[in-house]
């Protein structure tokens, strides 16, 4: 099984291109939101002004499978070798951009142990828009896909899983995407510069 993860992990890394410089102390920015909420633009935003690695999920997850259902056979194999993918990142001291849904505290919390092994910094950001927004925006991502978007979450994977969302117990910065997302790119680039 760990032969497999480290496998799976050297292609997830391989996805990722050329990789940000190092810095001082890394940190861990963990996306929260449903499909079509603005976590993978408001990340491109973040990475534009601070280096980071984005671990779009939707990328990662068609390194891995031609075809991407979004099953549970699918996660069982995607995320552990994300989670050694980000132990990897953060001990070269590469911060970042975790670019997946993330609803549930208990898969958040896996991301927290790998973070404190490298004195990262976590930050929290819950990532939202209103229903219609969403809906309007997955519409028109299966009409005409953008290059810069990889998801292949539908209305039907948007449904279920807006049932598994889980509040977000932590201290987390929320950012509302319908409008200029600019003032929330400058706080969260001055949170990770503090």
């Amino acid at each position: 099984m760990a032969a497999i993860r480290n496998r799976d992990a050297d292609r997830l890394e391989a996805s990722l291109g050329r990789l940000p410089s190092p810095v001082a102390r890394p940190a861990m920015v963990v996306m929260i939101g449903l499909p079509g909420s603005g976590k993978s633009h408001l990340a491109r935003a973040i990475a534009a002004r601070v280096p980071a690695a984005v671990l779009d999920i939707d990328a990662l997850r068609g390194a891995l499978f031609e075809d991407p259902k979004h099953t549970a056979k699918e996660h069982g194999r995607l995320f552990p070798a994300l989670h050694v993918l980000m132990d990897r990142l953060l001990a070269r001291r590469i911060t970042v951009i975790v670019d997946a849904t993330n609803l549930k505290e208990t898969n958040r919390k896996s991301y927290y142990k790998i973070a404190a092994k490298h004195g990262a910094k976590v930050l929290l950001v819950r990532v939202w828009a209103r229903t219609p927004v969403i809906r309007r925006r997955l519409l028109a991502r299966a009409e005409s896909p953008e290059l810069a978007d990889r998801s292949t979450a539908t209305l039907e994977v948007y449904e279920r899983m807006r049932q598994g969302a889980q509040r977000v117990r932590r201290r987390h910065v929320s950012v509302e995407t319908s409008g200029d997302i600019g003032p929330a790119v400058d706080k969260i680039v001055a949170l990770l510069q503090s």
